[in-house]
């Protein structure tokens, strides 16, 4: 078997950061999401240690073995990441704040998670399909693509006007007229439709 690279346990170490990170975001913007979901995320990093001192005391002689049970943890940390963004994109309807979410969360984690796996994988008699190996290069279009990312949602939650106005999207916000509506009649008095409609009539 080739030398290892690095454990296998630091994609464990990799999907407890995550689920961390996860702890905190959800934590922070409480109003977004169910109250219990922080603690649920601060749990799952928990256990992530307890699965690393499985590996080391019953698995440390299969290194196939401790790679199948680290994996794994690794795989439900990112596609939580990709459920929370999501979540807010389309549950919520935060726009701004899963473009944020994706700039600076969902591509890196998932990027550095697949970067590291394919590394492993193309690296060692691991019984698993090839993954296509990843330039060193792509990360700079990662980083460039995430900064994007995030500078456009910083613009659409500040000044969302200037995205509207460089994509050329006019919304029209004018309230739809019903007949208790106040509006100037030719008089210039303040009046509502009702009251027009009936003056009209009265005019007739």
């Amino acid at each position: 078997m080739t030398a290892l690279l690095f454990p296998p346990e630091l994609f464990i170490l990799v999907g407890i950061n995550v689920f961390v990170a996860l702890s905190l975001l959800t934590s922070l913007f409480d109003g977004s999401f169910p109250k219990a979901l922080p603690y649920v995320y601060m749990l799952a990093a928990l256990a992530g240690f307890g699965q690393i001192w499985v590996n080391y005391n019953f698995l440390s002689f299969l290194v196939d073995g401790r790679f199948w049970c680290s994996l794994p943890y690794l795989i439900v940390a990112v596609a939580n990441t990709i459920t929370l963004n999501v979540y807010v994109a389309v549950k919520k309807r935060l726009w701004s704040m899963a473009s944020a979410f994706l700039g600076a969360v969902t591509i890196p984690v998932f990027f550095a998670s697949f970067l590291s796996v394919s590394v492993y994988v193309n690296g060692l008699t691991v019984w698993m399909p090839p993954l296509p190996t990843l330039p060193l290069e792509s990360i700079y279009a990662v980083l460039v693509t995430c900064t994007v990312i995030l500078g456009l949602s910083v613009i659409a939650s500040i000044r969302p006007e200037t995205l509207r106005k460089a994509f050329d999207v006019h919304l029209n916000h004018q309230p739809i007229p019903t007949p208790h509506s106040t509006v100037l009649d030719p008089e210039g008095e303040l009046t509502t439709n009702k009251e027009i409609q009936v003056k009209e009539v009265k005019n007739e």
